[in-house]
């Protein structure tokens, strides 16, 4: 319980980061297609998930398991996270 404020704060921040993603793309006329939301949702998840994993490791004192945890969860979410960019700015670019 004393872990639920902290997870509802990233969640409305999450929440509003996506609304003003979406608006932003928008008004910029870019369409995404569904698979590099998908790719950058995975991307997304993966990254809390890392994240997550380097604080639980680092409030138990395991410090290696939380930098080896927070490297071997967050690079792909990262390698991912800037595939699905890369996906919308090249097609954006075309048109």
């Amino acid at each position: 319980m004393e872990y639920f404020i902290p997870f509802v704060v990233i969640g409305a921040l999450i929440a509003v980061g996506l609304y003003a993603l979406t608006g932003w793309l928008r008004s910029h006329n870019i369409k995404v297609t569904w698979y590099e939301w998908l790719i950058g949702m995975i991307g997304l998840i993966l990254l809390l998930v890392a994240v997550q994993h380097y604080f639980g490791a680092s409030a138990e004192l395991f410090s290696f398991a939380a930098w080896m945890g927070l490297a071997i969860i967050g690079v792909p979410a990262l390698i991912l996270l800037v595939i699905a960019w890369q996906l919308v700015a090249r097609r954006a670019k075309q048109t």
